[in-house]
Order: structure tokens, then C-alpha cells, then sequence
């Protein structure tokens, strides 16, 4: 029998029966399984992501006890269909952990993260992204405190910052990394934003996110959208019961907005600032065009006159 013809396949339907039985046991994963590709990988990682999941909880579930509070399969700020596996909120402030699972040698080698050689930082950066992205939902007073971690699925690897703008660590070390993380939250921080992240994240749809769009808008494309957004007839709020946990707040996108931080939109003051200024930027680029003309035309005519001298 040739090899890669007969050896090969049986090798790899023995080893994907051997995982499929070991993580349904393990996990709960439904018995029947789709048609499996002979020359694909994926189905051994459908296979694992069970499995991924049950390691990383357990591995979580260890921080839970000192103080922290961790939610999973949250949705990611911005996208329609991308989600986040964990995000973990305690005295250590708000850390966003993704599970990877490699086949192979995975190093961490002069600040890089690497997997059989090659260079993981792509993967770093969209785990670093989705923490961003998270931040951006937070108030300034608890931006500073979101991190982004790989945990590295049934690895040994100490805590070791690698490029891509996260930390890698094992998934046995990932609670003690955790639990280790100098405080920034107070207890009561740490419920405010584990429910507010709850909310937020937790819902049916995935909250927006501002882009730079957002911030250059006018400020009557803002006050047009709070017109057509606000309820007929809005409710008085009633007043907040003594003792009670305050709501977290942020500023909204209009208050964070760069043209529009922390002013009147409509004082008339505003407004013709806004103009005067609108008014001398076109004057300074219509100078500037005119000077660029001139110069190109010069340079032109001394062109010519050498060519013709």
C-alpha cells in the first residue's frame, strides 16, 4: 500500500475517533458529527474548541475565588459577528483572554510570539484590537486598566509580554497571572463595570462603536439624531434610592467628540468661532494653491528658456 494513500487516512480517522470520544465525554458535544474532510485540519479543531473552552473556564474559574468576576462569549464592540471568548474584571482591572490552541513548538523568543518557528504577532494583534475596542466603551477613568492576554491552551509558558500589544501565558499559569496583577479596581469598581460590560456586551446585538467618522461629525448631524432618536412623550426618571449603586456612566459620542469636547453646541459663541475658523483655513488654502501654481509655471517657463537658449 503507498504511503500517504491507504496509512495515512486510517492513521488520522483513528486519532480524530480518539479525540471526538475523549471531548464528548469530557465536554458534552452531541454524538453525531458532520462528514469529516481527509485532507483538512479542521475538523480536528472543531474537535478541540470544546475542549478549549472547558480548559480555560477551569483555568478561570481559580480567579473567580480571589475576586474576580469573569463573563464569556461576550460580543465584540463594533462587529456584527465576531464575539470575545472571556473577559475577566478584578481588582487587576479588565482583561480580555483568548484561547489559542497550537500543534507544535510555541515559543516566546525575543519578544515575539512563535509557533513552530514562524512569527504569531498577527494573531496577538486582533486579541490587542478586540481589547481596544473594549476600552473604548469604558470611561476614562478605567481605560487605562484594560489588557489583552493569549492563553496559550495546554501550555507551560511564564507571563511574557510579546509584540502585538498582549501578554502570553500558559493556560495552567493564566489564574495565578491573573490574581498576580497589581490592583487598580476598588470592589466596588469591579461590580460597577462587570455589570456594566455584562450589559453592554451580553445583549442581543453588539454595541457601536465611535469611529473617527463619529468624531468629526457636526454637531447638527448629532443634535438631528437625538431629535429623531428621543421618545414622544419621555418619562420623568425617578430619583435614585439612598445607598444605592450608582449607574456607570460615560460620555457620550457628541461630549467625546473632538470639535465638540465639553461645549455648548448651540451657544451662538460656538458658532461663529466654528465659522471664523472654517473661513480662514479656505483663505490660507487658496493661498497656498495659488503660490504652488505660480511656482510650477516658473519653473516651466525656466525649463523652456534653457532648452531654447
Amino acid at each position: 500500500m503507498e504511503q500517504g494513500i491507504g496509512t495515512e487516512p486510517v492513521a488520522r480517522r483513528t486519532r480524530r475517533r480518539g479525540l471526538w470520544r475523549t471531548t464528548r465525554r469530557a465536554s458534552g458535544v452531541p454524538s453525531a458529527r458532520p462528514e469529516a474532510d481527509r485532507a483538512d485540519d479542521w475538523f480536528d479543531s472543531w474537535l478541540t474548541d470544546a475542549a478549549d473552552a472547558v480548559g480555560s473556564r477551569r483555568a478561570l474559574a481559580t480567579a473567580e475565588a480571589a475576586g474576580w468576576t469573569v463573563l464569556h462569549d461576550l460580543h465584540r464592540p463594533g462587529s456584527t459577528d465576531a464575539t470575545v471568548e472571556h473577559v475577566a474584571v478584578g481588582p487587576g482591572g479588565v482583561v480580555l483572554v483568548e484561547t489559542l490552541r497550537w500543534t507544535g513548538e510555541v515559543t516566546v523568543h525575543d519578544g515575539t510570539l512563535r509557533h513552530r518557528g514562524y512569527g504569531r504577532t498577527a494573531d496577538v494583534a486582533a486579541v490587542a484590537d478586540a481589547a481596544g475596542a473594549i476600552t473604548a466603551l469604558l470611561a476614562p477613568a478605567h481605560r487605562r486598566a484594560v489588557l489583552a492576554v493569549v492563553s496559550l491552551g495546554g501550555r507551560d509558558l511564564e507571563p511574557a509580554a510579546v509584540r502585538g500589544g498582549a501578554t502570553a501565558v500558559g493556560e495552567p499559569q493564566l489564574a495565578t497571572h491573573l490574581i498576580a496583577l497589581p490592583p487598580v479596581f476598588s470592589p466596588e469598581d469591579v461590580t460597577l463595570v462587570s455589570e456594566y460590560l455584562a450589559a453592554e456586551l451580553g445583549g442581543a446585538a453588539s454595541p457601536e462603536q465611535l469611529t473617527v467618522d463619529d468624531v468629526f461629525r457636526p454637531a447638527e448631524v448629532w443634535a438631528a439624531g437625538e431629535r429623531a432618536a428621543a421618545p414622544a412623550a419621555p418619562a420623568t426618571p425617578a430619583a435614585p434610592a439612598t445607598g444605592a449603586t450608582p449607574r456607570y456612566t460615560q460620555p457620550a459620542n457628541r461630549e467625546v467628540a473632538g470639535l465638540h469636547a465639553g461645549q455648548d453646541e448651540d451657544a451662538p459663541a460656538r458658532a461663529g468661532s466654528v465659522t471664523g475658523r472654517g473661513a480662514v483655513g479656505d483663505g490660507v488654502l487658496r493661498v497656498g494653491l495659488l503660490v504652488l501654481g505660480l511656482l510650477t509655471v516658473g519653473n516651466v517657463l525656466l525649463a523652456w528658456i534653457d532648452v531654447a537658449g
